[in-house]
């Protein structure tokens, strides 16, 4: 009798706590299965952003713009009618150096637009990385809040069993069951959580919002190794907006070039025919042909010429001041990156190993009916606590690296 009374119990048990099991493994089912990986993120993110697409329209632009500068001044065609006479003229400005200052400007821009091209996108590609990284965190606090669940909700089986047994009290089953609930509610709240950081990652990769993903990889596998003094000097070398500085400093140099051209005179070429009649017969055919040249008195003012010499001053000191901002904002994300590599140690050698093993001490305690339930939860919450800590930690860590990579002009992402 008793081994069927113990049988009856735990059917009971079981039958009680189902609809909790039930309804997340439904919510669980709603949740994508399409599996992104970071290379194929980045990739589509590289291919179609819509934002990155339509800067890169600049750079047609800018080609345009070169084609446009390679324009030379029209001809002008002159006739004139009198009654015994007719004349044409054929005229023609002949730009001295114009032309070509205004095509090395043009292509300089060109260039510089490529530059600033190339820094949209590793913006972009930071930008993106991280929103991959909050996904992963998102995903993997789901998991723990499932795990936790899970575990709650087989202590509140054992528990509804152990009441019917008479080995504890109603208030501690109940109690079970109430945490059960409260963290089947918190995994609903992190699936949330979790859908739209994916939104978000859809939104970098140019898809539609509704189209479902999932990434994939593991934020631990992220260990890169730097030294602040090599980073200072491949930063300078290689961040595209000290690039971006230099050119600068080509393109005032040649809008000086273009307006000392500006400055030279044009020359007007002429060439005509001139007819007069006299009766029936014309009587005198004339070929004519001249130079004009402009009396650039507007030289006398230079002040083109002086603003556009100071704007080369104000870019060389421009360049000065961004590479040591550059200096300050590597020293800046190392010594983050190193706190945060710090941290995730800390949590490494022992912190999460413990308090998981007090946390199952708790459980195996209470079971032989050596604590009560509080004890019990208590103790799991400081372990969610110390996970979800971890998690955090690492994801700050990833992203300082992510941030120290990208303000010194490498990129050696991978996970």
């Amino acid at each position: 009798m008793k081994k069927l009374k113990y049988i009856v119990t735990c059917l009971i048990g079981l039958a009680t706590s189902f609809p909790v099991m039930a309804q997340t493994e439904t919510q669980q089912a709603e949740l994508p299965t399409t599996g992104l990986e970071f290379t194929a993120y980045l990739k589509e993110v590289g291919e179609k952003n819509l934002q990155f697409l339509a800067e890169k329209y600049n750079v047609d632009i800018a080609k345009a713009e070169v084609i446009a500068s390679k324009v030379m001044p029209d001809p002008e065609l002159n006739f004139e009618a009198e009654k015994d006479n007719y004349t044409i003229e054929l005229g023609y400005t002949l730009e001295l150096g114009k032309r070509r200052a205004r095509i090395n400007q043009a292509r300089v821009d060109g260039e510089l637009v490529n530059l600033e091209l190339e820094s949209y996108f590793k913006e972009l590609r930071a930008e993106a990385t991280v929103a991959f990284l909050d996904a992963l965190l998102q995903r993997d606090l789901l998991e723990l809040k499932q795990n936790s669940y899970r575990m709650m909700a087989e202590l509140h089986h054992s528990d509804s069993i152990r009441y019917k047994l008479g080995e504890i009290t109603l208030n501690d089953a109940r109690q079970s069951k109430v945490e059960a609930i409260t963290l089947l509610n918190e995994v609903y709240e992190q699936e949330a959580a979790l859908k739209s950081a994916n939104v978000l990652l859809n939104r970098y990769m140019g898809r539609p919002i509704t189209q479902a993903t999932i990434p994939v990889g593991n934020m631990q596998n992220m260990d890169n190794s730097y030294t602040l003094t090599d980073l200072l000097p491949i930063a300078l070398e290689q961040r595209v907006d000290v690039q971006i500085a230099r050119k600068n400093i080509q393109s005032s140099q040649s809008q000086l070039k273009l307006a000392k051209a500006e400055r030279r005179a044009d020359l007007g070429l002429m060439v005509g025919y001139e007819r007069d009649w006299h009766g029936m017969w014309p009587n005198r055919n004339t070929i004519k042909g001249g130079i004009s040249v402009p009396l650039k008195f507007s030289n006398i003012n230079k002040g083109e010429v002086r603003a556009r010499k100071l704007a080369i001053s104000q870019s060389q000191l421009s360049r000065e001041s961004k590479e040591m901002d550059i200096q300050v904002e590597v020293s800046q994300a190392y010594f983050e990156y190193e706190a945060a590599q710090k941290q995730v140690k800390q949590f490494k050698s022992g912190l999460l190993a413990e308090s998981r093993s007090v946390f199952e001490g708790m459980v195996y305690r209470y079971k032989r009916g050596e604590t009560n339930i509080m004890e019990v939860l208590i103790a799991q919450r400081t372990y969610n606590e110390i996970q979800e800590q971890y998690l955090e930690t690492m994801k700050a860590y990833a992203q300082a690296m992510v941030n120290l990579e990208y303000t010194s002009g490498i990129w050696e992402i991978e996970f």
